[in-house]
């Protein structure tokens, strides 16, 4: 696990957290909501999901698409569209997590079973919550576990 849980507040620019992302080289960020539970998670599908980020236009789908470069106007227009989403636009908000003490063959088989690549791990809070973010699993952390094992025999 990836601990502390690098997260954003809902209310976070599209391109704030894309920056964010970025500089800490990750593939994934904690959403949470006002009181700092988890609200969802923004991975790098969802920008690339640009429909869905950038709001759609007719005029503006061959260049979102890449059937044709877009001109500079077009690219600033693009820009301009994505820089007024926030985290909770762009979320997935129906996100699986992990408590903090869920084993780790568990947490793996839920990842193999549902094809994820990221899963929040949250300390858990009172009923109907969805708990406090501590940390985030990778498959990269799946795939550090197996050398170390094969490693040692």
């Amino acid at each position: 696990m990836s601990a502390p849980a690098i997260t954003v507040s809902e209310g976070t620019s599209a391109p704030e957290v894309a920056r964010l992302m970025e500089d800490r080289n990750i593939g994934a960020v904690i959403v949470v909501d006002r009181e700092g539970q988890l609200a969802g998670l923004i991975t790098e599908s969802d920008f690339t999901g640009i429909g869905r980020v950038v709001p759609f236009s007719l005029r503006l789908a061959p260049v979102i698409f890449g059937a044709r470069p877009g001109s500079l106007a077009e690219l600033q227009e693009i820009y301009q569209r994505a820089s007024k989403l926030d985290a909770a636009a762009v979320m997935t908000g129906d996100v699986r997590s992990v408590s903090e003490d869920a084993p780790v063959g568990e947490v793996i088989h839920a990842m193999l079973q549902s094809d994820l690549k990221h899963v929040p791990v949250v300390r858990a809070a009172g009923a109907g919550r969805r708990g406090t973010p501590v940390g985030m699993i990778a498959r990269h952390d799946v795939l550090k576990l197996a050398a170390g094992k094969l490693a040692r025999g």
